[in-house]
């Protein structure tokens, strides 16, 4: 069995403020681009951004759902960076 590396963002570049920037959703169910109807998927677009300090690009938080838990990451230069945690208290709106 291959092991998987994980890499976390805050260990790469430093650290970051999460912000709120709200998605279009669509239907009846208001779901997220990437959002199934049942609730999953690989790619959800969430309604938070990311921005490392010192840096002015603001980057979108993605998230793998497949359960009734949540992995949050971003892509940074083509490199899949995941977050240690996602909790409100966090969120600069």
């Amino acid at each position: 069995m291959t092991a998987v590396k994980i890499t976390y963002a805050d260990d790469v570049v430093g650290s970051y403020t999460l912000h709120r920037r709200p998605v279009p959703r669509r239907g009846i169910l208001q779901l997220a681009p990437g959002q199934s109807a049942e609730g999953y998927g690989n790619k959800i677009t969430t309604d938070l951004v990311l921005k490392f300090r010192g840096d002015t690009t603001e980057r979108r938080v993605y998230a793998t759902c497949f359960s009734n838990a949540a992995s949050h990451w971003i892509v940074r230069n083509g490199t899949q960076l995941w977050l240690r945690s996602h909790s409100q208290d966090e969120i600069l709106d």
